[in-house]
């Protein structure tokens, strides 16, 4: 059967216009209760601490009889906060919103925060400053989502205003909790577009939330459809908050269905909810042989053929310095393009670079003028693959490509598409960059598109952090976010998790594990790690070493540097800061990093390792036949001295000491006492990362 013409289980279109994932989006969280007490000002200030120049005004309201007002003068401009529980474990997101104005000319500017007091006051979320001006204004910050390590802890919400004139007054402050829908469900196998491979794992992997199970009143049920409606496979199952529901598809043919999940009335079979329908479509390895990118069962990139660790770069080479006009249709001009020491391209191949994500000027690359595929021809001679940015080919997002005004944003995505597909320097889509969450219809419809148009390709996206990764795991194949420590302060989850003095190196161990365990391990996650200038500090040869480490720990299965890019990354190192340092040290950690590549493609055996003394030292325990390989680093700022890491019984020294990596010194295999076998020790200082090479009988 030809795998571009294979008909569906029904008979319907083709395989490779039916991409599968899923097909519409949830609806939203439902508004719960407002959790500020005394949130009109009706009771005066009666829970709320309100410093010297805020004062509650009768004779200005939004609603109600009475409001809060700030009048600027001599005295500091301190918010006021009121307390608010956090009660519920279950809740653990938030819309906070307050109507707000100023008074006529006034240069006052107005926002309402929410803290963790228990963690020094931290903030969790705000709205942007605004200036209202004379009239009342809505200020709403929806989708505050709190990690579980919050539970518990006192929150403050605050009113704050900065400017030196005029008068402000805050109405209706609220804090609403968004309640979790009664029913959502992830697909967690298939995990690359909904491709079930035939020469995979044959068992459909569904998770399933229910808000309020009570197991004894409620079912799920999760039913796999032919693409006319006819039910081919059915679970049932008690209710329970979480769960995942297995379905055997080794005896479908090829073909695409639907996996529909719905929330039932135990007794009646009544439906209570339903969650929006998952495609999964069966193929041949004929058809997964032709695309040019796809993601295997164990989450690595296959590009070509070939299962990759993914290790790359952001850049953007039409700065000062190496390029100002460089869009071309020569593949040679793309060649030539200055880096550091050697051409732009020789930078890549000389750190080992297999993708980049090009800022600019690829950000509004004339795919007309023939201004890409040149691009991805020099690139494909350096074996690197190519994100292609398209965050902002939406119609009015900053930065849409000015030779498409006028083009419909699907007839834009669909011709890019057209230009990428099929080629061989290309990896894929960058859709969505640190966004909110009112990007989410548009970056969905988006990838809709391009997952259809070019099965063969990635769609990746990049999170400011890792709380919100559950909003996103259906907007793209893979997901990262950004964990940079370096000339940063610490944050609210630094703090929660222990970190109290710059630079909050657990942030990377935090944020990836947090992405991981949004996805149920079961999509890939690449990081995107620091590799620029913050406040005066560029990362150390240690300080990248700590980063990859501690997200290879965690479960990455690539990694992007942001960057080699003009402003602040090694372009400005190299050119403005006289620090060719930076680029050696990137080029070491490439290397170093890169050599263990098929360890890392290798499967994870946490068995191998039978305890470590330290609940600081996080670790990643791999096999290459009899090679062992444990890659450990202290999760905290304090040190670790004399740590044990003890063997499985089943697992034989075959000598009496054990490499640490890239390190130039070994350590031995030691015997701690009677009660355990042979293991490792060794000292690790704040963040600290080392890898163990062992030779197993």
């Amino acid at each position: 059967m030809d795998a571009g013409s294979a008909s569906t289980a029904d008979g319907a279109k083709t395989l490779e216009s039916l991409a599968g994932g899923l097909l519409a989006l949830p609806p939203e969280q439902i508004p719960g209760k407002n959790d500020v007490v005394n949130s009109r000002f009706e009771n005066g200030a009666s829970g709320w601490t309100a410093p010297r120049c805020w004062s509650v005004d009768a004779s200005v309201t939004h609603t109600g009889a009475r409001s809060l007002r700030f009048d600027a003068g001599s005295c500091p401009a301190l918010p006021a906060v009121t307390l608010v529980a956090h009660e519920h474990p279950a809740t653990r997101s938030y819309t906070l919103r307050a109507w707000v104005r100023t008074s006529k000319g006034s240069d006052l500017k107005v926002r309402v925060a929410l803290h963790d007091r228990t963690d020094r006051g931290y903030i969790l979320g705000a709205t942007e400053f605004f200036e209202p001006g004379p009239t009342w204004q809505l200020l709403e910050k929806p989708d505050i989502d709190l990690q579980a390590i919050h539970d518990g802890h006192a929150l403050e919400v605050s009113a704050v205003v900065k400017g030196s004139s005029g008068q402000a007054w805050f109405d209706d402050i609220e804090m609403i909790e968004q309640d979790p829908a009664p029913l959502s469900a992830f697909l967690v196998y298939p995990n690359f577009r909904g491709y079930l491979w035939s020469s995979g794992p044959q068992k459909i992997r569904v998770q399933v939330d229910v808000a309020s199970p009570d197991a004894q009143r409620r079912k799920v049920q999760v039913t796999l459809k032919g693409e006319k409606g006819a039910a081919v496979k059915t679970a049932e199952r008690a209710a329970e908050a979480s769960q995942t529901i297995e379905l055997d598809a080794a005896q479908l043919p090829l073909g695409s269905y639907q996996l529909e999940t719905r929330l039932l009335e135990a007794q009646t079979g009544r439906e209570l909810a339903a969650y929006p329908a998952y495609r999964v479509v069966k193929v041949g390895d004929d058809f997964r042989d032709t695309l040019v990118n796809y993601i295997a069962p164990d989450n690595f990139l296959v590009r070509k053929g070939k299962k990759q660790f993914v290790w790359g770069v952001y850049d953007r080479f039409s700065g000062r310095f190496r390029c100002q006009e460089c869009l071309s249709s020569n593949v040679g001009a793309y060649e030539s393009i200055p880096g550091f020491g050697a051409s732009t391209l020789a930078n890549y191949s000389d750190t080992l670079v297999s993708a980049e994500i090009n800022i600019l000027p690829f950000a509004g690359v004339n795919i007309e003028r023939n201004q890409l595929r040149p691009w991805l021809q020099a690139l494909d001679r350096r074996s690197v693959g190519h994100l292609q940015i398209v965050n902002n080919w939406t119609k009015g997002s900053r930065g849409f490509p000015a030779w498409a005004q006028g083009m419909k944003d699907q007839d834009l995505w669909q011709r890019l598409a057209a230009t990428m597909r099929g080629q061989s320097g290309a990896l894929g889509y960058y859709t969505y960059d640190e966004p909110q969450t009112d990007k989410i219809p548009a970056v969905f419809a988006q990838y809709k598109t391009l997952r259809e148009a070019d099965p063969g390709s990635i769609a990746y996206g990049a999170l400011i952090g890792g709380t919100q990764v559950f909003r996103w795991r259906d907007m793209s194949d893979v997901l990262g976010c950004d964990p940079y420590p370096v000339g940063f302060p610490v944050s609210t989850d630094d703090f929660a998790y222990g970190a109290t003095s710059e630079p909050p190196l657990l942030r990377t161990s935090v944020m990836t594990r947090e992405t991981v365990r949004q996805v149920a391990g079961s999509r890939p996650v690449w990081m995107v790690l620091q590799l620029f200038r913050h406040n005066g500090k560029f990362p150390t040869y240690e300080q990248m070493k700590m980063q990859a480490y501690k997200a290879i720990i965690n479960g990455a299965t690539g990694i992007l540097w942001w960057g080699f890019v003009s402003e602040k990354g090694l372009e400005a190192e190299w050119f403005v800061n006289n620090n060719q340092q930076a680029y050696s040290d990137f080029r070491r950690i490439s290397h170093e990093v890169m050599a263990l590549e098929p360890i890392l493609l290798a499967p994870a055996h946490p068995e191998a390792l039978a305890s470590v003394s330290s609940s600081s030292i996080e670790t990643l325990v791999k096999m290459d036949g009899k090679k062992l390989v444990i890659f450990a680093s202290n999760f905290g700022e304090k040190p670790a001295g004399e740590v044990t890491m003890a063997l499985a019984p089943s697992v034989v020294p075959a000598s009496s000491s054990a490499e640490v990596y890239a390190e130039g010194r070994s350590v031995a295999v030691v015997t701690p006492d009677r009660n355990h076998g042979p293991g490792l020790q060794d000292n690790f200082g704040p963040y600290e990362a080392h890898v163990y090479v062992l030779d197993a009988k």
